[in-house]
């Protein structure tokens, strides 16, 4: 049960982290977006935090409500 529940935080972590980052690239192109490696290394990696993130909540949340 707990692994179901590090799942959906992940996923929701993962979903939260695209939507944040949307907002921010919201001011450039496509081109711009393809082109810079920088760009790719800092918002990818952000993403991937706010999953963990989201993991991390959702085992949080798993132990404090059921154990």
């Amino acid at each position: 049960m707990v692994y179901l529940f590090g799942i959906i935080g992940l996923i929701l972590g993962f979903a939260v982290g695209l939507v944040i980052i949307s907002l921010f690239l919201n001011g450039y192109s496509r081109r711009d977006l393809v082109r810079d490696n920088s760009l790719r290394w800092t918002y990818g990696l952000a993403v991937w935090v706010f999953a963990a993130l989201g993991a991390w909540g959702g085992v949080w949340l798993y132990e404090r409500s059921f154990l």
